[in-house]
């Protein structure tokens, strides 16, 4: 249900009783989110931008402050907020090209998703439900062939 209510605006209320987390939860550094991002199996979503850049405002006030997208987030992903000017190296390590830009990484670091430039709500969505696709289709136990 709660999907629906992305695809048609975000207009789905929350049920009584239902607390909502309305802001992302962030993590303080890299290194912590990726611990975190280990010890509970969650990908990592890290989200460039920069004091100066308009577009990664817009993302901020106008996506990611969405409660509902930032509850499926707070659920789903270990994230962090990187600011190229001060990580400049990590921007270049994970080729941001150009802001706002999200990287989603599989807790060992293996590439799963990129978003570039601002999207509206439903479409980050989206966007980050094939990356949590493709998590969980890379973290699922291969059946053994071996038959005694």
């Amino acid at each position: 249900m709660a999907a629906c209510g992305l695809c048609l605006g975000w207009t789905v209320p929350a049920r009584a009783g239902e607390t909502e987390n309305k802001t992302i939860t962030w993590q303080a550094n890299l290194k912590a989110a990726h611990r975190l991002s280990l010890e509970q199996n969650k990908p990592l979503m890290v989200v460039f931008g920069a004091e100066w850049c308009t577009y990664c405002k817009k993302l901020e006030k106008n996506t990611l402050s969405n409660p509902q997208l930032s509850k499926y987030i707070n659920g789903t992903f270990i994230s962090i907020h990187v600011d190229v000017d001060e990580e400049e190296r990590v921007a270049q390590i994970l080729e941001v090209k150009a802001l706002p830009c999200t990287v989603i990484l599989s807790p060992h670091a293996d590439l799963l998703g990129r978003i570039e430039g601002f999207q509206q709500p439903a479409a980050f969505y989206q966007k980050l439900m094939a990356a949590k696709k493709l998590h969980l289709q890379t973290t699922v136990e291969p059946v053994s062939t071996v038959t005694r």
